[in-house]
């Protein structure tokens, strides 16, 4: 499991100073790169290498309690699922050590020349083991 450490700004928040709810997953986005960058994976060489491709195909989230400008938050991100072609991270938002989020994503991997789905790579794979 990752975890990392997030401050709601009034980027973040709609006029009544609450977390705007497509913000909640940019949350569990933002978790994601943490992590990649942590293992010393560059999403920015991926994409200009061409390597290949990590498009969201599903994300969800749910809302256990209001998020306000100022709030700071562990997020703990985990992989629930990984298969040959897409995989499933998680990210569990707690304030003050209560659950208040849950951010579900799932990529595809795809071969950027063909748009078709590949199996994961192991550099990728490997990584993944790791949180």
């Amino acid at each position: 499991m990752f975890t990392y450490h997030r401050t709601i700004r009034v980027q973040d928040t709609d006029a009544t100073g609450v977390l705007y709810f497509a913000n909640q997953l940019q949350i569990g986005m933002e978790a994601f790169e943490e992590f990649l960058a942590s293992q010393g994976f560059s999403l920015n060489e991926m994409i200009e290498k061409k390597k290949f491709l990590l498009p969201v195909v599903h994300a969800e989230a749910d809302f256990a309690a209001p998020l306000y400008l100022g709030d700071q938050l562990e997020v703990t991100l985990s992989f629930s699922h990984i298969g040959n072609r897409s995989f499933t991270h998680t990210s569990d938002i707690l304030k003050g050590g209560k659950k208040v989020g849950t951010v579900t994503i799932i990529h595809a991997v795809l071969c950027p020349k063909t748009k078709r789905a590949t199996p994961i790579p192991l550099e990728l794979s490997k990584i993944f083991t790791c949180a």
